[in-house]
């Protein structure tokens, strides 16, 4: 969107120096033409070809003086807001995944070190894993119920 607003800003300068241009090779033309007419009479003609000639060249300038001024209206600052949110969002989004990326490590990190303690101690994980549920399901089993009670 800011690349489309600052490609529309400058076309129209772009058609606004070749105007300008334009408006001086006409006086271009009307400074030759007077140079002509200079020939022909004292002060009428040529005087007249070349104030026109300077009119124009005065225009010219105004015209680029105008093309300058041009800038982005506030849509640029809607575009500059829509861009932040956009990198905002991206940044949520990678602090997220980063999270999620580091809890899935750490879970990895957890089963390396299982699968190293049983492989080093395979009676102690057994015991951890198996026996100690067990065991304590069958306490549970033996004890009387609420309602027993």
């Amino acid at each position: 969107m800011i690349g489309k607003i600052w490609l529309n800003v400058m076309a129209r300068r772009f058609g606004l120096f070749a105007l300008a241009g334009l408006v001086a090779v006409f006086g271009l033309g009307m400074a030759n033409l007077a140079g002509f007419l200079g020939l022909q009479q004292s002060w009428g003609p040529v005087w007249s070809a070349a104030i026109v000639a300077l009119a124009d060249l005065l225009l010219a300038v105004v015209i680029v003086i105008l093309g300058r001024s041009i800038h982005p209206g506030p849509e640029i600052e809607l575009a500059f807001d829509v861009r932040k949110m956009a990198i905002e969002s991206i940044a949520a989004d990678a602090s997220a995944l980063k999270v999620t990326m580091d809890a899935f490590g750490q879970e990895l990190r957890e089963t390396r070190d299982t699968i190293a303690a049983f492989v080093h101690n395979p009676l102690d994980a057994a015991a951890q894993k198996l026996l100690v549920p067990a065991v304590t399901s069958i306490i549970r089993g033996f004890r009387p119920s609420k309602k027993q009670a």
